[in-house]
């Protein structure tokens, strides 16, 4: 009769014991007091290094901001983009900030805030080249594109080029364009503007061949966040909406020369 007192007691033990890391793994964000940004610091102007290697840009200014109004310390995470929702599953960050486009895949697996900024893609290729001009010309070309990117799921699902290389930063899939061994690049109309205008590789070397948006409607540029933490994604919209009221995104998009 005891031993089966004990058993019982231990099964009831073991079973509380179980329940308790839901209970932690259920808390939310806001209850710390430090807010994890990662970022991918390859995609100005949004987020990129400045000459003192510091993380800067539109959107890291827009998500320190959103952690000042919510009275929480920042940290700006630096990492692969493809590695990015990976880590916000596993804990590592708090919140995306870096051009990420909220698809209906990405969806299923994290939240995302109210769009804050609408895309348009283009398509680049080098100075002398005028074949072209639509999206029919890129039939059994050779592409380039950053991995993992809006803009990689849609050239991938056209079925067009012959071939399409993956790169970990856009100025790689640009400079492979620039060595010959690629026809054309598709990347976000900002950043393939930030490129062609600031970097001296490109200036004059490469050009937008045509305008493409590849988003559905709904979607743009937001911050990802962990998957049920309304709590978070709450007061994370409530800051979007201040910081818009306030002026804050257009005196950004003047400083950034936001395009």
């Amino acid at each position: 009769m005891k031993k089966c007192l004990l058993w019982t007691l231990a099964v009831v033990l073991s079973g509380a014991l179980m329940l308790y890391p839901c209970q932690v793994s259920a808390s939310s964000v806001m209850d710390g007091d430090l807010i994890r940004i990662g970022t991918e610091a390859t995609y100005p102007p949004f987020e990129y290094r400045n000459d003192k290697n510091e993380v800067v840009g539109y959107e890291i200014e827009i998500a320190t901001a959103i952690g000042e109004h919510l009275g929480k310390r920042v940290e700006i995470v630096d990492m692969a983009f493809d590695g990015l929702i990976a880590a916000l599953l596993t804990g590592k960050i708090d919140m995306v900030a870096a051009g990420m486009i909220n698809t209906e895949e990405r969806r299923k697996k994290v939240d995302f805030s109210d769009v804050y900024f609408e895309i348009e893609d283009v398509v680049v290729v080098r100075s002398d080249d005028d074949s072209i001009k639509s999206l029919d010309d890129l039939a059994g070309k050779t592409g380039t594109v950053q991995m993992g990117t809006a803009q990689d799921i849609f050239i991938t699902g056209t079925g067009l080029p012959a071939e399409i290389k993956r790169f970990q930063k856009n100025d790689d899939a640009l400079m492979e364009l620039n060595y010959g061994r690629a026809d054309f690049s598709i990347l976000n109309l900002t950043v393939g503007n930030s490129f062609l205008r600031n970097n001296k590789a490109f200036a004059g070397a490469l050009k937008i061949a045509f305008r493409n948006r590849v988003s559905k409607e709904g979607e743009g540029i937001a911050i990802a966040l962990p998957k049920g933490d309304e709590a978070f994604l709450a007061a994370v919209n409530e800051a979007i909406a201040a910081l818009r009221e306030s002026g804050r995104f257009d005196e950004l998009k003047i400083k950034y020369q936001i395009d």
